[in-house]
């Protein structure tokens, strides 16, 4: 009962703090006359131009032009009466622009519009659907519980994202109703993005457009998965589970800062609505953290890390460095296969792959994953701790002479490529986008990476160290069903990928003290020792159970 009335206290906690930050995105918009007249910051040139080049290559190249194009309707769409999304389509010259569900109190909120272009010398009908991202107290609520799983394209889905797609889907239907030559246009391509829930809701539309392009929608002779391009920015959970599903959606390009407000890594990740996977197409997953300025207390802290204005920066400045977005679509296609055919194998020259083996210490103040200032950065023969606690990794000498980190995350079950500088024997700097960590070798041994010994079985002796799998059907923070949580001696990922810990027995009950990243007080968890590798975890009645990991 206990928990039910603090999940119950929490879901409304959490609602006011998504009330509040999204109350800060909102742009005013105003009419005088018969002019739009958008107050706030209005329209930001990004310095993209809607014209036929946006769509002469595949969808399943990721064009930093239509991302940001993209970017700029799912921001326009966050107000609460769509004329904002109006005045820029109209200033990027596409007609019939309908909105739906805008009207007061109307949730699940989106917009259909369509332009003629002449691409490649032919006329091409262009759809365009633009979803809205959570505005109303109705859809944080939903955003939060995430309502009756439901089946979607041989998925599970989360109910809230579910109805938002069929509403897409009745408003697709009634467009096509008032604008018949859509369906008889000679060549088409279509357009779809979103931000948040409406990312969420962009990536289920065009997930359905994509599979019925081959199993017979109206638009199958018109569009195949090449044509039908796709845009998600901080798009909250879609799928029932944690991996995506790129296999046969490869035209949809989900963009995820790592440190979303909402995600696992971000200062409001309590509320498990967002995830940076867990959507159909694949995740072009970018670093930036925003100063969220949370303190402990959730109701002063803000959504920086989720808001569009973070995503165009992001967009803006890949520009001008491509290693800002690591491109999952890029990385599969071309720098693994470089990888897995032998090219980028180190020149000869005074460095060479071992080079980097030792221990490291970070002498900067850029700080990534377990890079933190200070912080010691360990490299033996197969492993290294930069990314998160369990890497493996390799070092490679790409074609064009510059040398690349490969970390391949357990915990994450990702591969980030780093750009790596050789400053001199005993220093490194190492590029994630356009920042450094500057790293300064300690020693040439790497004595800190080492396997958790295996603790005796007395429970009296009993250690928790090492790396543990949630094993359970449902989980704690960090610790949800399969993922992996490291404790190594200081520092742990049980509830936020930072906490301190503490672990003891007070009367003959082991407790493990972890900090929180939300709350001022330390969180208190009951530990029942199975066995020397397993292990219960209890917040109230609710069961975390681990796994020790060899």
């Amino acid at each position: 009962m206990k928990a039910k009335v603090f999940s119950i206290m929490l879901t409304l906690l959490m609602c006011l703090v998504l009330c509040a930050c999204d109350g800060q995105s909102i742009t005013t918009t105003v009419t005088e006359g018969n002019d739009v007249v958008v107050s706030g910051e209005g329209y930001i040139e990004n310095g993209s131009v809607w014209s036929p080049e946006l769509f002469e290559s595949p969808s399943t190249n990721f064009d930093n032009n239509l991302a940001l194009i993209a970017a700029e309707m799912s921001d326009k769409a966050e107000d609460m009466t769509g004329l904002g999304l109006k005045k820029l389509f109209s200033e990027y010259g596409i007609s019939n622009c309908e909105t739906y569900n805008y009207e007061y109190r109307g949730t699940g909120a989106f917009a259909i519009g369509y332009d003629t272009l002449p691409i490649k010398g032919d006329d091409t009908m262009i759809l365009i659907i633009v979803a809205r991202g959570t505005m109303r107290v109705e859809e944080m609520v939903g955003d939060v519980l995430k309502g009756e799983p439901q089946d979607f394209l041989d998925q599970t889905v989360c109910g809230n994202v579910y109805d938002f797609e069929e509403q897409i889907w009745d408003g697709i239907d009634e467009y096509l109703e008032k604008y018949p030559e859509v369906m008889n246009a000679e060549k088409l391509k279509i357009l779809v993005t979103g931000h948040s829930l409406g990312g969420a809701a962009a990536n289920m539309t065009a997930a359905r457009f994509t599979r019925f392009a081959e199993w017979g929608g109206w638009w199958s002779d018109l569009a195949d998965k090449d044509d039908i391009y796709a845009y998600t920015f901080g798009a909250i959970k879609v799928l029932d589970m944690e991996d995506n599903v790129s296999d046969g959606y490869e035209n949809i390009h989900n963009i995820y800062n790592y440190y979303d407000s909402y995600g696992p890594n971000g200062n409001y990740k309590i509320t498990n609505a967002s995830s940076l996977n867990a959507k159909f197409g694949h995740t072009e997953l970018y670093y930036f953290y925003a100063d969220e300025n949370s303190g402990m207390n959730p109701l002063e802290g803000k959504c920086e890390s989720h808001k569009m204005g973070n995503y165009k920066t992001a967009l803006e400045n890949f520009r001008e460095d491509q290693t800002v977005i690591d491109l999952a679509c890029r990385r599969s296609d071309s720098e693994l296969s470089q990888k897995e055919t032998g090219v980028g194998d180190p020149a000869e020259d005074e460095w060479g792959y071992g080079f980097i083996k030792g221990t490291w210490k970070n002498v900067g103040t850029t700080t990534f994953g377990q890079a933190q200032s200070g912080s010691i950065i360990v490299f033996d023969d197969t492993h290294c701790n930069y990314y998160s606690p369990e890497d493996t990794y390799e070092v490679y000498r790409e074609e064009d002479g510059q040398w690349s980190l490969y970390c391949v995350s357990l915990i994450f079950n990702e591969t980030l490529r780093f750009r790596l500088d050789i400053i001199d024997d005993d220093t490194v700097d190492i590029y994630y986008g356009s920042e450094a960590v500057r790293l300064e070798r300690i020693s040439q041994d790497a004595e800190m990476i080492q396997k958790p010994e295996q603790p005796q079985q007395q429970a009296d002796d009993f250690v928790i160290e090492g790396s543990w799998l949630s094993v359970g059907s449902s989980g704690f923070g960090q610790a949800q069903p399969g993922m992996t949580v490291t404790f190594d001696g200081t520092h742990c990922n049980f509830f936020s990928p930072y906490d301190t810990y503490a672990f003891y027995q007070d009367d003959g009950q082991w407790r493990l003290d972890c900090t929180s990243f939300l709350f001022s007080e330390t969180l208190t968890f009951k530990v029942e020792v199975i066995d020397a590798n397993s292990i219960n975890v209890y917040y109230g009645s609710d069961c975390t159970e681990l796994s020790r990991m060899n």
